[in-house]
């Protein structure tokens, strides 16, 4: 055997491999796409996880914007707030693609 058919034969499982991974994360990016419907659906979950995650700080009690200045925003203005969440580690930095689309589609209907 020569050294490139030696070379060959490791190639092609690694890019099996990749392949494969491709698939799976693909897959899970779909099943993410799926679960954002906007329309009331959507707001419910949106205003749920705002319950849930934001209220707290952004209620009528809470320390940060309230809810009538996250509302006045521009969907990419709040979204580039919630990423880039001044304290790290925070729970809008952790919300999903999905999450963060009913999250805004429930703030838009404010």
């Amino acid at each position: 055997m020569t050294q490139f058919d030696s070379t060959c034969w490791f190639i092609n499982p690694a890019a099996i491999g990749i392949l494969c991974c491709s698939i799976i994360l693909i897959s899970a990016c779909d099943s993410d796409r799926s679960s954002s419907v906007s329309g009331p659906q959507a707001v419910e979950r949106g205003e749920q996880l705002f319950n849930d995650n934001c209220g707290f700080c952004h209620g009528a009690e809470g320390r940060g914007p309230k809810l009538t200045e996250l509302t006045s925003l521009s969907e990419n203005d709040r979204r580039g707030r919630i990423i880039n969440h001044p304290i790290a580690g925070q729970i809008p930095q952790r919300l999903r693609a999905h999450e963060l689309a009913d999250l805004n589609e429930f703030l838009n209907s404010k």
